[in-house]
């Protein structure tokens, strides 16, 4: 996989593949393959490979972007109906406490830095803003809808500890003066779209 490519996509522009890429991959495949509505593409030999390249990586990060993005997947598989089984192989509810898992480790990490009492000028917004989305959706997954609910009703639980992160993190990228430093206009597009998503998740997190 290569993490970037060109707009028309004839070339990779970032060759490399990023830490979450295939399981990125993976969600999002299985999203499509999922749908109900008659145009679910075939798409299970793309799954397989996906979960292929994601069962060799260890998905824990303490990069908030990168745990949002966990906590964004589970999300989202955890809304699949009649997804027990994947073409991947294994259960689409072991995938879940997997991220779940992966998640928790990496936020736990994340706030032992203290970041949030770094002064705004010296922080990403976006990459906070991606942790600040996906800890939204934990409050969307939906335990006894799994086969097996013990695992991750415990794992929701201590999950739910982080979340007035978003809250903080939200309303310090919404300050006007925050938004006039330097390092919120190198960034001003991916912020801004970053902001509005962490404000008005529903859009993007709720897939019913």
């Amino acid at each position: 996989m290569a993490w970037k490519m060109s707009i028309d996509l004839t070339r990779p522009l970032v060759p490399s593949m990023g830490q979450h890429d295939p399981i990125d991959g993976l969600s999002t495949s299985l999203q499509l393959w999922a749908r109900d509505d008659g145009a679910a593409p075939a798409l299970e030999d793309q799954i397989r490979d996906y979960g292929a390249l994601a069962s060799l990586h260890d998905w824990r990060t303490d990069d908030p972007l990168g745990v949002g993005g966990l906590l964004t997947d589970a999300c989202h598989l955890a809304q699949l109906e009649g997804v027990d089984a994947l073409p991947s192989g294994g259960a689409r509810d072991d995938l879940v406490v997997r991220l779940l898992d992966a998640a928790l480790a990496g936020v736990a990490a994340y706030a032992r830095q203290q970041p949030l009492r770094q002064p705004a000028a010296q922080r990403l917004a976006f990459r906070e803003l991606g942790l600040a989305i996906g800890l939204q959706g934990v409050a969307r997954i939906d335990a006894s809808r799994l086969a097996d609910p013990v695992p991750l009703a415990a794992l929701l639980a201590r999950l739910s500890h982080y979340a007035p992160l978003a809250r903080s993190i939200a309303d310090t990228w919404r300050d006007p003066q925050h938004q006039r430093t330097h390092a919120w206009r190198m960034h001003e597009d991916i912020n801004a779209v970053m902001l509005a998503t962490c404000l008005l998740p529903s859009g993007y997190l709720d897939l019913e």
